[in-house]
C-alpha cells in the first residue's frame, strides 16, 4: 500500500482521512485520540475553524508573492507576533519550518557577532539538517560545545556549586569565540527533560555579558506547549533571538524568528540579504495571525492549567513496576520505561503504544529515550483526558 513512499520513516498501517479537535479519523472512519498533536503542531487541535477560515479567506486573496514585495496580511501578522511577547522585541521575519528558521536565526547570529561558534546543551534536538543538526544530540559530531547541565525543578537548588566551574570555563574558554548559545528550554525530543533555572540564568547572564547572543528555541515548547506562554519564562531569562515554528500555524507550516533592531543594527546591509521562495508569505501570515489571535481571546494558555492539573493528577497516582519515571513541564509529558518481568523495555513502549492504538489513541514514543511521549491539544476536554487515563490504567494492569 505504500511501498511508492520513500522508507524515511516508521509509517503505521493507517490512512488518516479527515482530523478535528483532538481527534482524526482513518479511511475506515475509525477515530482516533491525538495526544501528539500531530508533529507537536496543532496546539490548538486539528482544523481549528478560526484557522481555517482565515487560510480560506487568504486563498481568495494571493497566496504567494515575489521576496520582494510583502502583503497587508504580512505586516499585521509581524505586528501582532511582537506584541504577543512581554518584551520590546521589534523585528521579525517568517519563514517555512523549524528547521529553516533555526539555520537563519544560528546565521544571523554569527553575522551580527562575527564569530562561528555554537553552544548547546547535550541532548538538545535543535533542528533537522545544517548547523542546527550538528549542535543536536542526534549528531555523530563530536563538540565540546555540547555542554552537561544540572536537572533541577526547584527554585533554591545547590546545582551551581557544582557547575559554576563549568560556567566559568565556558565563559574564559569559549565565549570569546561564541557568537550564540542556543537553548531548547524543555528538551522533548532529548527526554523531556528541563535543566536547572540558576544554571540557565547565570550562564545567560555571563554569555550576555561577554558579547554572545542567546537563541531560545521555542518551535515545540511555545505557545503554552511549556505551561507559560513561551518556554524561555521558566528560566526568566530575555533571549536576543526567539525561534518560533510548529504551533505558530496550528499544522500550517510557518515559522519565524523575532529579535532587536540593535541586533539586526550589527549586520551590515550587504551582509543582510536571504531569499527563500516562500519567505514572509501570506498565506501563511494568514495562518500565524489567526492563531495568535485566539490564543488571545480565547485566553488558551490560561484556561489549559486545569488539563495540565489533570494530567499530572493521573500521573501521580500512576504506579506499576515497568514505570521508571514520568517527567512533566506544562502540557509535555514522558513516561519512562524499564524492564519488566519478561519484557524488554523496547518491547513494552511498543506493546503499549499498539494497544493504545487499537484503543483508539495515538501516542508518540521515543525508543532511544525509552519514553511513550504525550503532547495533547492545549484546548483537550475533560472526557478525552478521562478516555486516555481509563485506557492506559486498563492496559499496564492487563501486563503480566
Amino acid at each position: 500500500m505504500m511501498n511508492q513512499i520513500l522508507k524515511t520513516n516508521s509509517f503505521e498501517n493507517i490512512l488518516v482521512n479527515k482530523a478535528q479537535g483532538s481527534w482524526f479519523w482513518d479511511i475506515d472512519n475509525k477515530k482516533y485520540l491525538d495526544l501528539t498533536s500531530g508533529m507537536w503542531c496543532c496546539n490548538l487541535g486539528h482544523n481549528h475553524p478560526d484557522v481555517i477560515h482565515a487560510i480560506k479567506k487568504q486563498l481568495d486573496k494571493i497566496i504567494h508573492k515575489n521576496t520582494r514585495f510583502l502583503t497587508p496580511t504580512t505586516l499585521e501578522a509581524a505586528e501582532s507576533i511582537l506584541n504577543f511577547f512581554s518584551n520590546d522585541y521589534d523585528k521579525i521575519t517568517l519563514l517555512n519550518s523549524g528547521s529553516e528558521a533555526m539555520e537563519f536565526a544560528i546565521g544571523f547570529a554569527r553575522k551580527a557577532t562575527k564569530q562561528l561558534d555554537i553552544l548547546s546543551l547535550k541532548d538538545s534536538y535543535l533542528g533537522a539538517y545544517g548547523l542546527s543538526k550538528e549542535s543536536s544530540y542526534t549528531s555523530q559530531k563530536a563538540s565540546k560545545l555540547k555542554i552537561p547541565y544540572p536537572i533541577c525543578n526547584s527554585i533554591k537548588c545547590n546545582c551551581l556549586e557544582e557547575y559554576d566551574s563549568l560556567i566559568n570555563h565556558i565563559i574564559e574558554s569559549y565565549a570569546p569565540k561564541l557568537a550564540c548559545f542556543v537553548l531548547e528550554p524543555v528538551m522533548v525530543s532529548g527526554g523531556i527533560i528541563k535543566p536547572c533555572s540558576n544554571f540557565i540564568k547565570k550562564l545567560c547572564k555571563m554569555l550576555q555579558e561577554a558579547g554572545v547572543l542567546i537563541i531560545v528555541d521555542e518551535i515545540t515548547t511555545g505557545f503554552g506547549r511549556a505551561g507559560k506562554k513561551f518556554g524561555y519564562e521558566c528560566h526568566d531569562i530575555k533571549p536576543d533571538i526567539i525561534v518560533l515554528g510548529k504551533s505558530l500555524g496550528n499544522g500550517y507550516p510557518v515559522s519565524a524568528i523575532i529579535t532587536y533592531a540593535d541586533v539586526e543594527s550589527k549586520i551590515p546591509l550587504n551582509k543582510m540579504y536571504y531569499a527563500q521562495s516562500h519567505q514572509l508569505d501570506p498565506l501563511g501570515a494568514a495562518a500565524a495571525l489567526s492563531v495568535i489571535k485566539i490564543f488571545k481571546n480565547d485566553r488558551i494558555i490560561e484556561k489549559n492549567q486545569n488539563q495540565i492539573k489533570n494530567f499530572n493528577n493521573f500521573f501521580e497516582t500512576l504506579s506499576h513496576p515497568c514505570i521508571q519515571d514520568i517527567r512533566s513541564y506544562g502540557m509535555t509529558f514522558g513516561i519512562q520505561f524499564q524492564p519488566y518481568s519478561n519484557h524488554s523495555t523496547k518491547d513494552l513502549i511498543l506493546n503499549l503504544k499498539n494497544n493504545l492504538l487499537k484503543e483508539g489513541i495515538m501516542v508518540g514514543i521515543s525508543l532511544g529515550k525509552d519514553l511513550i511521549r504525550l503532547l495533547p491539544p492545549l484546548n483537550i476536554s475533560e472526557n478525552e483526558i478521562e478516555f486516555f487515563k481509563q485506557k492506559t490504567s486498563q492496559l499496564l494492569n492487563s501486563l503480566d
